[in-house]
């Protein structure tokens, strides 16, 4: 695993090539289409199996916001750059919105010739619901390559704030499937046990790391938070309803768009061959 290198600064920070010529700087035009999607940055974990390209800037266990790669909390480490035993980072949150939405993937052999993506809805009647939640009917061949298997996933999404943090005001998508499907399930639950409006709600995303005889990887273990009220000021209370109804009308009107990680260990990280690096 590379090193991790102290690069945070560089990376959120807007390179002198992207800053906008004088000349352009006046009526902004051509984006109309562009913004019928909103698409917000998601939340992402390095797993051990990322790209070498991000293992380059980040360690594993490093959460990340992306596409921008601006660091959320980092992954406590030895003088070799791994984590440390039982380690524990964590961040707080406040659930904005929540919408499940079910995906078809195209097998991880496929990469760069078919999109990664092959079909989503977030229509509840839709057929590809029932068969992401039947383990029977979970995966099938591929169409045109039946020796691969394509794969329907329910995907539980939260719209979430970063709270008492410096990158905090935008929403971003906390995604729960598969081998963390159960920790989404169990943070709805939660939410419910609040018995308050989800966005009058502080919560904590504890970093833990999960292995079984398939593989290991590291996912979010939802709580109560552990150092500050469980509750929303009155005042952010207002901003945050203000969110909530933004987003529940990009959804009503189907303009709201998760980015989902394409990496195949991402995508499943318990379908990885076991490690003995922890």
């Amino acid at each position: 695993m590379a090193k991790k290198k102290d690069v945070s600064q560089a990376i959120t920070k807007v390179s002198p090539e992207f800053e906008l010529p004088e000349f352009l700087q006046g009526e902004v035009q051509g984006l109309e289409r562009l913004k019928e999607f909103v698409v917000p940055p998601y939340i992402k974990i390095v797993q051990k199996q990322a790209s070498d390209e991000l293992l380059t800037h980040f360690g594993t266990g490093d959460v990340i916001l992306s596409p921008a790669n601006a660091v959320i909390c980092e992954m406590p480490r030895n003088t070799k750059g791994r984590p440390l035993e039982d380690a524990h980072t964590s961040f707080k949150i406040v659930p904005i919105f929540f919408y499940p939405e079910w995906l078809t993937w195209n097998p991880v052999e496929l990469k760069g010739t078919e999109p990664a993506i092959r079909y989503r809805t977030v229509d509840p009647n839709d057929p590809v619901v029932a068969k992401a939640r039947s383990s029977k009917l979970r995966q099938e061949p591929h169409p045109d390559k039946p020796e691969l298997k394509i794969r329907h996933v329910e995907h539980l999404n939260f719209l979430v704030c970063l709270y008492e943090h410096s990158l905090g005001g935008d929403a971003a998508v906390l995604s729960f499937s598969r081998g963390e499907w159960s920790s989404g399930s169990k943070f709805a639950n939660l939410i419910k046990m609040r018995k308050a409006s989800l966005f009058g709600c502080v919560f904590e995303a504890v970093l833990g790391h999960r292995i079984n005889d398939k593989g290991d990887w590291y996912g979010f273990d939802m709580c109560n938070p552990s150092d500050c009220s469980p509750w929303v000021t009155e005042e952010e209370y207002k901003v945050f309803e203000a969110l909530h109804k933004e987003f529940e009308k990009l959804h009503a009107d189907a303009k709201l768009q998760a980015a989902y990680d394409t990496e195949p260990a991402d995508i499943d990280p318990a379908s990885t061959k076991a490690s003995t690096e922890f």
